[in-house]
């Protein structure tokens, strides 16, 4: 500790970073990560030092990093539906992910690849609305696809869902709720234990490394593997102030550009292969793991179809953006093109440079997010 402190006083540049997720959580990990990478790439010129759910919680994110209060954070937009309209579009559209018709299990890694690289190289609209609100976007990550993770309640079958409270991440997931009869119910995942606990909510859409990260397994009872599916998106992973970012040369840019390639593909690995691990916990403590009926895949994809369909005029409509079927059509291309991409990894250091070289090292350091 006193090594890194050293090092740190001795750094031209000193950066705080607020995130809401435990210090040795899947997020916690990947900004382990994140510093180290920053630091090795600048030689000691960048440090940066983490402040797990202290500094501020994720609903306080997006302001905290406006105002200053925070240097970096990481920022959850759809968390923040009228600030970042065109990002919380782009995370909707991660239904996209049930519609494969040969899924391989690194849908995530692709979807990942497929949001950096269109939020920064072919989305104007999402760099201003992070620009509105005085920050930088340089990271993402992807979740796992969602499971049903319930206590007292067991669904596998269609009617299962009719009347169920559901904790939904985002507009998309309450609209599958309500689509089945049940009541999506909007919850920050740090406050999904003690609704489960307290029986406010039946089960959580949720992605299973969340069980460990929140020790999920202490409540749960139950398990549906793959329903409502879909992924969570809607990630800007190390979201840096728009003054602070100005304040620095470009090497110190370019330093925090490559802990962002480092950040997203930690955060997207360490969720990836935590999957199998989390559910496997959630067993080992005595919750029971079903698979969904056939009857119940089929109409989780029919739903995924019909609202991809609606989706665009809805977000043109209401959400005020105008290129929203447009952007389906061309992000839907960049996703193909990234499930190719990824098949062949196998680690998060293949995964860093991948989409360091697709996407990150194409960024101007002296121009970008300004």
């Amino acid at each position: 500790m006193a090594v890194s402190l050293a090092l740190q006083a001795e750094a031209k540049e000193q950066l705080n970073f607020a995130y809401g997720y435990p210090a040795n959580s899947n997020i916690g990990l990947a900004v382990d990560a994140y510093i180290s990478g920053i630091e090795e790439r600048s030689s000691g010129e960048v440090a940066v030092t983490g402040y797990p759910m202290t500094l501020l919680s994720l609903s306080e994110s997006s302001a905290g990093v406006r105002d200053g209060l925070a240097d970096i954070g990481y920022v959850l937009t759809a968390y923040f539906a009228a600030e970042y309209p065109t990002n919380l579009y782009l995370h909707e559209l991660n239904l996209l992910v049930n519609l494969v018709e040969k899924p391989t299990g690194k849908e995530p890694l692709a979807f990942t690849g497929a949001m950096v690289e269109y939020t920064t190289l072919k989305c104007p609209e999402c760099l201003g609305e992070f620009r509105a609100q005085n920050q930088v976007y340089t990271a993402g990550g992807v979740t796992p696809t969602y499971s049903l993770l319930c206590k007292d309640t067991k669904i596998t079958k269609v009617d299962e869902l009719k009347g169920k409270r559901l904790r939904a991440a985002s507009a998309g997931f309450v609209r599958f709720a309500e689509h089945f009869g049940a009541q999506g119910v909007s919850l920050p995942v740090n406050e999904v234990y003690e609704a489960l606990d307290q029986g406010i909510i039946d089960c959580a859409m949720l992605n299973a490394p969340e069980i460990t990260n929140y020790s999920l397994d202490e409540v749960l009872t139950d398990i549906t593997i793959g329903v409502p599916g879909g992924l969570y998106a809607a990630t800007a992973g190390a979201n840096i102030n728009l003054d602070r970012w100005k304040s620095m040369d470009d090497g110190s840019r370019e330093a925090l550009l490559w802990g962002g390639s480092v950040i997203t593909a930690a955060t997207t690995w360490n969720y990836y292969k935590d999957d199998a691990v989390a559910i496997q916990k959630a067993k080992d403590g005595g919750a029971s793991i079903h698979q969904p009926e056939p009857e119940l895949i089929a109409a989780t994809r029919e739903f995924g179809r019909k609202d991809l369909e609606g989706v665009a005029t809805l977000f043109a409509e209401t959400y005020n953006v105008p290129r929203a079927q447009e952007i389906v059509d061309e992000f839907t291309v960049i996703l193909a093109k990234w499930m190719d991409l990824v098949a062949g990894v196998e680690d998060v250091d293949t995964l860093q440079q991948l989409y360091w070289d697709e996407v990150f090292s194409k960024l101007d350091p002296a121009t970008y997010g300004q």
